[in-house]
């Protein structure tokens, strides 16, 4: 009984260990730097054109007031460290209850990642 036991909490584990790694989500590129007020950042499309990454974000401002986002993107290489320098704060205004897509391409082909960085005030 004992060894059953033993042999089952062994394959459990094994199971685990084996399974592949949870897909990123857009939640996980993004990172918000302070408050992000009735602003919901949606799915995301990421494809390579021209040898540069391109990104289209989702946005929708959930209240009926007028929101403004700050955003800027981060672009990263394979190791997950910055390929260009670090982008100025941008201004987004989005009325009450509109959606909008926010398009963005690499200044660099080296560029394999992004991070989202978003804050509205």
């Amino acid at each position: 009984m004992r060894r059953t036991c033993l042999a089952l909490a062994a394959a459990a584990l094994l199971a685990g260990c084996s399974s592949s790694p949870e897909p990123e989500t857009a939640a996980s590129k993004v990172v918000t730097m302070g408050q992000l007020d009735d602003i919901e950042v949606g799915h995301m499309r990421v494809a390579r054109e021209n040898g540069f990454l391109t990104v289209n974000v989702a946005l929708n401002n959930s209240s009926r007031s007028n929101q403004t986002l700050f955003y800027r993107f981060a672009w990263l290489g394979a190791d997950g460290f910055p390929v260009a320098d670090e982008e100025g704060w941008k201004a987004l205004p989005l009325y009450g209850k509109q959606a909008k897509y926010l398009p963005a391409i690499a200044p660099t082909p080296k560029a394999t990642d992004f991070r989202l960085e978003v804050h509205t005030r």
